[in-house]
C-alpha cells in the first residue's frame, strides 16, 4: 500500500471548503448494500472549475474501497494512482459528449445519477457494462442515469473517435463524456478504472465502489434511492436481483496480474537481457525461458511507454519468424494492440506452441485456409486472444506480419469471470 502524502494545510482547508458535509454510514454485514461504501458529499459539477485540483493521493474519509496502490488485475480489480499516457488534449475539459448534449448535475436533479469511470481498453471496466445497461434499461424510466466517464491510460485512448467507436461497439446507451483533461476525475479525487458513484436526486453522492464487483448491492441502491426520491414508487415483480457473487475469490483461480509490455514506469515486464532503450529500435534475440508474468521478444522491436512497436522488415500475410511470447495463468488472456501504420495486419498467435482451437479461442481470432489460428488488427483496442475451457498455466506466441504493429498489455479473467458480453 502507498502511503498518502501529507498535503499542506492550505490544501486541507480548501478540500474542507468542497465538501463541506461528509459522513460516513458503514454498511452492516450482510445488508443489501454490503460491498458498497456509503458517502455523503455534494455531486461536482462538470467539469467542476471550481473544485480543487489536490494530490491525488490525498486520503479522505469514505476514499473508494482499494485506492491504496493495487493493480486493476489483482483482489479488486483496481487501478489506484495510475499512470497515464500523455497526450495532447483534444478539446476543452469535459467539452465533448457522446449520446447526449452536454449535461450539468444541476440540470439532473431529480434524478439519480450513477457515475461511471471507465477506460475502453480496460477488461475491468468491460465486464460491468451488461449490469450498466440493464439498470438502465429497468429504471431509466423512473428518473434513472447513467454518465460515462471516459478518462484515457494508453495514448490509443485519447482521440474521441476511438472514444466514439467503443460505445457503439459495446452499445452503451447512456450519456458518455470524454474526461481527456481529468478534471471529472480530480474532481472525485478519483484513483482507478472503473468507479462508480451512485447520487441521489438532491445531487448527494451516496454509495460508491472502486473496482467490480457489488453490482446486486448497487441495483437494490439505486432502487433504495429512487423510493426515496419518489415515495410509493414499485417496481415489477420481474426485477428480481440475484445476490452477489465474489469473482476475486480464491476459489476462482488467481490469474497473472496485468503485464504492462512496454516501458510503463517501473512496470515494464520485458524480460530480454537487452532491455528497454527508450525510443530506439533494437535486434532482440529470444531467451530460452520465460517467467510468468513476463514477456520476451525476438527480432527488431521499438520501446515506447505505451508498448512495444514491431520493426522488422517482414511483409505479408503469413506470421515472420519474430515473435512476442509471454507466460501466463489464467482463464481468458485479453492484450490492448495497436494497428500498424494505422493499416489492418493480421497477427498469428499460438498457445503452448500449438495453434488456437475451436474450443480455446477468444472471440477474436479466426483461421486461415491452413487452420492457423490469427487476429485481424483492425483498430487500436482490446483484442480478445483466448478463452481456455479451465483455469491453468501457458505461453501464448504473438507473430507479427507487418512493421508497425505496437503491443500495450495483457491481462487475464478466472473461471468466475467468463460470463460478461465479448464484445
Amino acid at each position: 500500500m502507498k502511503t498518502a502524502r501529507v498535503v499542506i494545510t492550505l490544501g486541507l482547508a480548501i478540500w474542507a471548503l468542497a465538501i463541506t458535509t461528509l459522513k460516513i454510514f458503514p454498511a452492516a454485514a450482510g445488508s443489501d448494500l454490503e460491498g458498497l461504501t456509503p458517502v455523503h458529499f455534494k455531486a461536482p459539477e462538470f467539469p467542476s472549475p471550481n473544485f480543487p485540483a489536490l494530490e491525488q493521493e490525498l486520503s479522505r474519509p469514505g476514499a473508494p474501497a482499494g485506492a491504496g496502490g493495487l493493480s486493476r488485475s489483482e483482489s479488486t480489480g483496481t487501478l489506484s494512482t495510475p499512470q497515464v499516457a500523455e497526450a495532447p488534449q483534444t478539446g476543452l475539459p469535459g467539452d465533448i459528449w457522446i449520446n447526449s448534449a452536454p449535461l450539468t448535475m444541476a440540470g439532473l436533479r431529480g434524478k439519480v445519477v450513477l457515475i461511471d469511470f471507465w477506460e475502453y481498453t480496460c477488461i475491468n471496466c468491460i465486464r460491468t457494462f451488461d449490469d450498466n445497461k440493464k439498470w438502465w434499461d429497468r429504471y431509466h424510466k423512473y428518473g434513472f442515469e447513467i454518465i460515462g466517464v471516459h478518462d484515457p491510460e494508453f495514448d490509443i485512448a485519447y482521440p474521441p473517435e476511438h472514444v466514439r467507436a467503443a460505445v457503439k461497439r459495446f452499445g452503451l446507451p447512456y450519456p458518455v463524456v470524454v474526461d481527456d483533461s481529468f478534471a471529472i476525475w480530480k474532481a472525485y479525487r478519483n484513483s482507478t478504472w472503473p468507479n462508480r458513484f451512485l447520487v441521489d436526486a438532491k445531487g448527494y453522492v451516496r454509495y460508491n465502489r472502486a473496482g467490480e464487483g457489488a453490482d446486486s448491492a448497487f441495483e437494490h441502491a439505486i432502487q433504495d434511492l429512487l423510493r426515496e426520491a419518489h415515495p410509493g414508487l414499485t417496481f415489477p415483480a420481474s426485477y428480481t436481483i440475484p445476490p452477489d457473487e465474489d469473482a476475486f475469490a480464491t476459489s476462482c483461480g488467481i490469474p497473472t496480474p496485468e503485464m504492462y509490455v512496454g516501458h510503463w514506469g517501473d512496470r515494464g515486464v520485458l524480460a530480454n537481457p537487452e532491455g528497454y532503450h527508450d525510443g530506439r529500435t533494437v535486434d532482440y534475440q529470444l531467451p530460452r525461458a520465460v517467467e510468468d508474468g513476463r514477456v520476451v521478444l525476438s527480432g527488431r522491436w521499438e520501446t515506447d511507454r505505451n508498448g512495444m512497436i514491431y520493426r522488422g522488415k517482414h511483409k505479408g500475410r503469413e506470421a515472420s519468424g519474430d515473435e512476442l511470447e509471454a507466460r501466463y495463468h489464467a482463464r481468458e488472456l485479453y492484450a490492448v494492440i495497436n494497428v500498424s501504420h494505422g493499416r489492418p495486419s493480421r497477427l498469428y498467435i499460438k498457445q503452448d506452441g500449438k495453434d488456437l482451437t475451436a474450443e480455446d479461442k477468444g472471440v477474436d481470432v479466426k483461421f486461415d485456409a491452413e487452420g492457423h489460428s490469427y487476429l485481424e488488427i483492425r483498430e487500436p483496442r482490446m483484442y480478445y486472444l483466448v478463452a481456455n475451457p479451465a483455469f491453468g498455466s501457458h505461453v501464448v506466441e504473438l507473430f507479427p506480419t507487418a512493421p508497425g504493429l505496437t503491443v500495450n498489455s495483457f491481462t487475464f479473467g478466472n473461471n468466475c469471470q467468463t460470463r460478461f458480453s465479448h464484445l
